[in-house]
């Protein structure tokens, strides 16, 4: 085999890394478990067994840092119990067919008791900064939950729990799956639901 140059080698290990490795500019360099997120403690289900976006936007921040925040006093002791944000996960895919990925960053909050609520805010990079562009509030746990999201061909894909399945008040047998198309700056509900089961040792 012929010996190829440093300059033909240097571009092929360039061409085998992963679009968002060369694009420090992509939406995969926010660091989501270190950031600033529009919040607002009153937003709330009223109905627990539905989900829903939220059209106007939070005017306050929240601090989440290693993908936790607590809402903590600076007297209260940390063995207390305490409302919290998690980061439980992050999904990556084109909503809007320009070619660049968006975010779709879950995050639970808890009450600090047995109560729960899951949110999904979606992000665009825009200008190099991230732009909210959609704000979801799930069910109550086994009410409409959110447990799960994908991007496929375009559309966002979320799993939430089948309330007619619940076990107890904390989870459920089965799924509701819903698919949303980025449409006229909002996300339309698009499709059947579908339905299927879900593993409670895995959620």
């Amino acid at each position: 085999m012929k010996h190829l140059s440093r300059a033909t080698l240097l571009l092929l290990m360039l061409s085998a890394l992963p679009v968002h490795a060369a694009n420090p500019d992509g939406i995969r360099s926010i660091d989501f478990k270190n950031f600033a997120f529009p919040w607002d403690n009153d937003v709330h289900l009223t109905d627990r067994s539905t989900w829903h976006w939220i059209a106007s936007r939070p005017q306050t921040l929240v601090r989440i840092e290693n993908g936790i925040h607590y809402f903590r006093h600076s007297d209260q002791s940390a063995s207390k119990p305490s409302p919290v944000i998690s980061v439980d996960g992050v999904t990556y895919g084109d909503l809007d067919g320009d070619g660049t990925e968006e975010a779709a960053v879950h995050l639970n909050y808890g009450s600090g008791g047995t109560q729960n609520w899951d949110y999904l805010y979606v992000y665009k990079r825009v200008d190099g900064s991230p732009k909210l562009i959609g704000l979801l509030i799930s069910g109550e746990r086994g009410y409409g939950g959110l447990v799960g999201s994908t991007i496929q061909n375009g559309l966002l894909v979320l799993d939430f729990a089948d309330a007619d399945r619940r076990v107890g008040d904390c989870c459920s047998e089965g799924y509701i799956r819903v698919h949303y198309r980025w449409r006229n700056g909002t996300f339309v509900e698009e499709g059947t639901r579908e339905r299927g089961d879900l593993n409670l040792h895995e959620h």
